[in-house]
Order: C-alpha cells, then sequence, then structure tokens
C-alpha cells in the first residue's frame, strides 16, 4: 500500500472513532476537521462499510496492548520529570518483545514512528530539549518548579520520612587542594611560602553518596579511573570507612550505565530492611543523566521503587545532597588534603585518599545535617517555597522605571504617580488576582522590553496552572469537610 493511502487510512480510523464517540455525529463537520473523504466517511459509520485492507494496522511491531502499556510508560516517565528519548524508547519496546518470548527487535526508526502516532489527547510529541548553563535561571523555571513541587506533594504524600531518598555523584580529583591565607614575610610576595605538594589533575573519583530525609546514609561508592584491576595498596589504611563501602573502576573514573545498575542493586539491598509490607520507596536524581536506562527502570519497577527527577538546571536548587552536603564534603576534602600535603610533602593518591575520605564523610554528614538539608530544598515536608522566592527574585530584577504599581487601586485626590518602591511583589495567590495583575501590567506594556513581556507573560501562565490545581484541591477539601460536618450532626 502507497504511505498515502497509510496516511490516509489512520486519519480515517481516527475520524471513525470521533464519530462513535457522538450520539449524533455530523459527519459533514468530522470529515473536514480529518481531511478525510465525506463518503468514505459516511459508509465506515453508517453503513459499516470496511476497506477492502485488514482494518488491523499491518507490519506493527507490537501488538495493541503492548503499545498501550508503552504511551502509559511514556505519560508516568514525563510526569516524573524523567522524559524519552527515542534511544530509551526503542530499548523499552525490544524489552516489552523479549518479555512476550519474541526474538526479533524493532528497527532504528521505530521510535521516530511511534512518536508520530501517539494520541492528541495526550498532548505527547517530539520536543526539543535544549542545553544551558545549570545556574541560567530563565522566567519559566518559577512556574515549573511550582508545578514539580505539586507533582512531588502528590507522589510523596503517603510516603514516610524514612522512604524518600536521594542519591547523586560527587566529584573528587587526586591533588586537589584549596589555597589559603598564611603568615609570612611581607613584601616578598609567594617567593617566602612555599606551595602545597599537589599531584597532575586530571584522576577522577567519583563518590556516589545517598542520603534519606530521616538522617540515614547509605555506604558509599568510590569509582576509581581503571580497568578493572584494582591494586593490595589502594586499601592500606582504609579501616575508617564503613564496612559496605564498594569500591569500583570505569574508563573515566565516572559512573557508566554499567554501574548504576550495580549500584542500584546495592541500593535495594540496603534499604529493604526499612520498608515494611506494601509500601513504596521514592528515589529522587538528576533523571537526565547517562544512568537512565530501561534496566535501571526496570529494577525500580520490580522492586516498588520510584523513581522521581529534578527538572534540568534547578539540582541546584532543590537536590538536598547538592547544596551544603556536598559543599562541606569537597571543603573538608580539600582542607585535609592541605594538611597530608604540608606535613608529609607527598601529594594525595588513591591509597590516600581512601584513608582520609573516611574521616572527611564524618564531618560533613550527620542526621541532623542530613534532615535539614531535605528541609531546607522543600522536598520533606514538602514546601514550595523555592519556587515562591525565585518568582519574587524575578520580579525584583525588572528595573524599578519599567515597574509599574500592581497594588489594588483606590480612589485618590492626588494625580502624582505611585512610587516604584511601594510595588507588591507579593507573589498573587488567586486565578483573579493573577489576571488582574496582568491587566494591570499589559497597560504599561510599552514601558517593558520584548523579552520581559515574554518572560512575564510565561510566569503568569505558568502560575495560572499552580493556582487553579491549589483552587481544585481547596474545592475538594471544603466539601470533605462538609462531609464530614454532616456525619457528626
Amino acid at each position: 500500500m502507497p504511505k498515502s493511502s497509510k496516511i490516509n487510512e489512520s486519519y480515517i480510523l481516527k475520524a471513525c472513532e470521533a464519530a462513535q464517540a457522538q450520539e449524533k455525529p455530523n459527519i459533514s463537520k468530522i470529515a473536514r476537521e480529518y481531511g478525510v473523504p465525506y463518503a468514505t466517511l459516511r459508509d465506515r459509520v453508517k453503513k459499516h462499510v470496511h476497506p477492502q485492507t485488514a482494518n488491523k494496522p499491518v507490519n506493527r511491531a507490537l501488538k495493541g496492548y503492548q503499545e498501550e502499556a508503552l504511551i502509559q510508560w511514556i505519560v508516568s516517565m514525563r510526569d516524573r520529570n524523567m522524559p524519552v528519548t527515542p534511544k530509551l524508547l526503542e530499548e523499552y519496546a525490544n524489552q516489552t518483545l523479549r518479555r512476550a518470548g519474541e526474538s526479533r527487535q524493532v528497527s532504528k526508526m521505530w521510535a521516530y514512528r511511534f512518536k508520530k502516532r501517539l494520541p492528541e489527547h495526550l498532548n505527547l510529541g517530539p520536543v526539543r530539549q535544549n542545553t544551558r548553563e545549570s545556574k541560567d535561571i530563565q522566567a519559566e523555571d518559577a512556574g515549573l518548579l511550582a508545578h514539580w513541587y505539586n507533582q512531588l506533594a502528590n507522589v510523596i504524600k503517603d510516603i514516610p520520612a524514612r522512604l524518600v531518598y536521594n542519591f547523586d555523584e560527587c566529584g573528587f580529583q587526586t591533588g586537589e587542594g584549596k589555597s589559603r591565607k598564611v603568615i609570612g614575610s611581607k613584601g616578598k610576595g609567594k617567593a617566602s611560602v612555599p606551595d602545597l605538594a599537589e599531584s597532575e589533575r586530571g584522576e577522577n573519583i567519583t563518590a556516589i553518596e545517598c542520603v534519606a530525609a530521616d538522617g540515614w546514609q547509605m555506604d558509599p561508592w568510590f569509582i576509581f579511573k581503571g580497568n578493572g584491576i584494582f591494586m593490595e595498596s589502594w586499601f592500606n589504611g582504609s579501616e575508617a570507612l564503613p564496612p559496605d563501602t564498594t569500591i569500583a573502576t570505569s574508563p573515566n573514573g565516572w559512573i557508566s550505565d554499567e554501574l548504576a545498575v550495580q549500584w542500584l542493586q546495592n541500593f535495594v539491598k540496603a534499604t529493604n530492611e526499612r520498608i515494611k509490607k506494601g509500601e513504596k520507596r521514592i528515589l529522587l536524581f538528576d533523571g537526565h543523566g547517562s544512568h537512565l536506562t530501561v534496566e535501571f527502570l526496570q529494577i525500580c519497577e520490580d522492586n516498588g521503587i520510584i523513581p522521581f527527577g529534578f527538572l534540568p538546571h534547578t539540582t541546584h536548587l532543590c537536590q538536598p545532597l547538592d547544596g551544603k552536603l556536598f559543599s562541606s564534603y569537597k571543603q573538608h576534602f580539600r582542607r585535609m588534603n592541605n594538611e597530608l600535603s604540608y606535613r608529609s610533602g607527598e601529594p594525595v593518591g588513591k591509597s590516600e585518599f581512601l584513608r582520609m575520605i573516611g574521616p572527611v564523610r564524618e564531618k560533613a554528614f550527620n542526621q541532623r545535617v542530613i534532615r535539614e538539608a531535605f528541609k531546607d530544598r522543600g522536598i520533606w515536608p514538602v514546601n514550595s517555597k523555592i519556587a515562591d522566592d525565585l518568582a519574587v527574585q524575578l520580579w525584583e530584577q525588572i528595573p524599578d522605571s519599567y515597574a509599574p504599581d500592581l497594588r489594588e487601586t483606590t480612589p485618590s485626590t492626588s494625580s502624582r504617580p505611585a512610587s516604584s518602591s511601594s510595588i507588591n511583589i507579593s507573589p498573587p495567590t488567586t486565578i483573579q488576582a493573577l489576571e488582574k495583575n496582568q491587566a494591570e501590567l499589559s497597560k504599561h506594556a510599552d514601558l517593558l522590553t520584548p523579552e520581559l513581556q515574554r518572560n512575564l507573560g510565561q510566569i503568569f501562565e505558568h502560575n495560572r496552572i499552580a493556582a487553579e490545581h491549589l483552587a481544585m484541591a481547596n474545592e475538594i477539601i471544603s466539601q470533605i469537610r462538609a462531609a464530614q460536618a454532616r456525619l457528626r450532626r
């Protein structure tokens, strides 16, 4: 069958579905909407005429129920802030075929064709995910963060603090020290103070740390640069590390897909004793890293783990580990490295790293600091104050000369314009207040640059969605309270 016939048939099937969903369908209108012949659609709907070719799609790699499960998985991944790539989609489809006992695989172009025929009502399709500096916060981030915290609250509401986990990697370099102030001869500059010993840069060591909202910490993983061969000398003096510390190697000293899967298997074993029957664990991490594979996600599904990703470029705002914990971790390491270099004159290598990293971890991590990290980032308990603060921060970036007075206007005998310093920058809490502020702002649009107009429009749009969710939640709460009050009478 020619390509145009295939496309036409798919439109006809969609038009038939739309017509069958209506009690008295307007065949002519539906035919125009879907761009299909009126007579063909009329015959299919009214006379139940079938095409000469089979009604079922031909050459489909997956069966209907398999595709439906795949679509539900894509939606769940989207809702957990881990958008599916074509490669991941292809791997998941192949895994579906293997589970069905089939040895064949989908083609390299299958994922791209599948994305084009996703149901329109789900609003799914190819979207470009651009890159930018991780701390380059844009206007839409405030609204997106508010929505992210709403999603997190829905997922985390029935999960106790002991089952809310965050894992991430922290990079070190052997010989990585930190410059410091010392007392030397004035006027002679560097000549009066010897430099601290430091080995060549480029020897990467990755630490994988995992913490829970109740203050628990998993024994660490350390990944050295190597080819799988371990030197016995590396472990001399490493007794200060926890007993279940894991040492691994990779070609560049970074985490790989395979190591991420092995770490997750260790995580399952380490946390199994912390769960009760029927409970689920939530694992927060940067879902846009290289370790997001089908095998990784399958282990999560098999063991009742809910993977939940941070939004791109926001881990420095939201992730518990990516803040005071890792900052203190690196700071204590550099300070101890300086002391070792000063006293021995020898730079830090792998064995020295393992000897010193145990005491460093004890200084950087404790239950109180870990619990505070989750609280400060609004993870446990869930608190979207970070998103609110970001919105205020973006408002404050608008120059005073461009900022209209968004307060509620009251009659005044004075014609003097309001001072820019009196602007109310508190985030509106209702849709009506948002729309009122936006209407007031539009009166002064000629004072704003096009970029500021676009950014403010995005802030209003995302916060309007968040306000709608809040209004619906408050309405449900009011209905529940009213029902409970009637029962108590």
